[in-house]
């Protein structure tokens, strides 16, 4: 009887365990997000762009909501940065009167280019994939 309860045990754990843990184990898909158009932003400038996009999470669907920052080199090419400080997590902001992107939670700071210069990051600010579909610009993020 024990032997024939655990082998039950087993036939019907393994399915519900993968089914439970194994989302969680995974990476998260690549969506594009549209940030809309993005026109007249002259070469070197740096611009936040925000985005909202809705995403399954279990049994509900919820908003997502962030924030990048676009930087324009000119000739119509973009850098899209992450605005998020690869330290710890927190959201950088821009500054544009010292051309440096800044973490306000530990004083961190990146140039124009998104690597870091001071305080306690050690590696870049993460550039995002992109493309201009439409006169649109989308980005690829991992939901």
């Amino acid at each position: 009887m024990a032997a024939l309860t655990g082998a039950a045990a087993i036939v019907t754990g393994i399915p519900i365990s993968k089914y439970v843990i194994a989302p969680s184990l995974g990476k998260g898909d690549g969506k594009w997000i549209d940030l809309g158009e993005i026109g007249g932003l002259a070469a070197g400038k740096v611009q936040m762009v925000a985005y909202e996009f809705m995403v399954k999470d279990g049994w509900l669907v919820l908003p997502q909501k962030g924030f990048v920052w676009v930087k324009s080199d000119g000739d119509g090419k973009l850098t899209v940065f992450s605005s998020i400080c690869t330290h710890l997590a927190c959201n950088v902001i821009w500054r544009e009167d010292a051309g440096i992107f800044e973490c306000p939670c530990h004083s961190g700071r990146f140039n124009l280019e998104g690597k870091p210069v001071a305080g306690p990051p050690t590696r870049p600010l993460t550039v995002l994939e992109h493309k201009i579909e439409e006169g649109k610009v989308k980005v690829l993020l991992t939901v």
